[in-house]
């Protein structure tokens, strides 16, 4: 049996301003080296929205379902075939269930990768109530203090009221449980260095509903 991709031994539980999770070590170094170097760059499409309720500016591209329910490989590296085979694997499901306590033994998945250059971000919001947990997981080597593009957590609505920020760093990340309080945004990258993009991926289980209905995979989330 291989040995798992993804690591959750070093992840805290964390209470403030909501209940999440601070994911360290993701990886052993090299897969995480990897990981960064062979970062998806094709199949990507901009994505926005002006709306009272949320407002955004990113390029997505979803990896598994597509189209079919079937998961979208092409030009994937190596790493990122295993990473995506891994996450949709029973395993992890197992793995992320355990730690949140939330019943997903059925529950759909979906893996999207997101790029955010000069001027992307992401409005405060809570997550829809279809939106079980999502694991954000980061694929910056280096991100420069400053520069925007931090994961903001939030106690309230209000994108001021940050309690915790979060930057992009390669072999880091978080599990976001939904609830009604857990108010959360990206903030603005800022224009400067060229060619700079804040580089993630998101691992989402989903509500299972009657007749197989879920939300759509090419629908942007947070």
């Amino acid at each position: 049996m291989s040995t798992p991709l993804v690591s959750f031994d070093r992840t805290t539980a964390e209470d403030d301003p909501f209940r999440w999770y601070h994911v360290r070590g993701t990886f052993a170094p090299g897969d995480a080296k990897a990981l960064c170097e062979t970062f998806p760059r094709d199949g990507f499409r901009m994505v926005t929205r002006t709306g009272s309720d949320k407002s955004y500016t990113m390029y997505h591209r979803p990896l598994h379902p597509v189209e079919g329910g079937e998961t979208d490989t092409a030009g994937l590296a190596e790493p990122w075939r295993r990473l995506v085979a891994e996450v949709t694997g029973p395993a992890y499901r197992a793995a992320v269930a355990e730690l949140t306590g939330l019943p997903l033994g059925d529950a759909p998945i979906e893996v999207n990768v997101w790029r955010y250059g000069g001027s992307c971000w992401l409005d405060p919001h809570v997550d829809k109530p279809e939106k079980l947990v999502t694991h954000i997981l980061y694929f910056n080597e280096a991100w420069p203090e400053g520069h925007g593009g931090d994961l903001l957590l939030l106690g309230s609505s209000s994108g001021d009221d940050v309690v915790r920020r979060i930057a992009p760093l390669s072999n880091t990340g978080v599990l976001l449980a939904r609830g009604e309080n857990s108010w959360h945004a990206v903030e603005r990258v800022r224009e400067g260095a060229a060619g700079l993009e804040r580089l993630s991926a998101q691992v989402v289980f989903t509500r299972a509903y009657r007749h197989g209905r879920t939300r759509g995979p090419n629908t942007p989330r947070s």
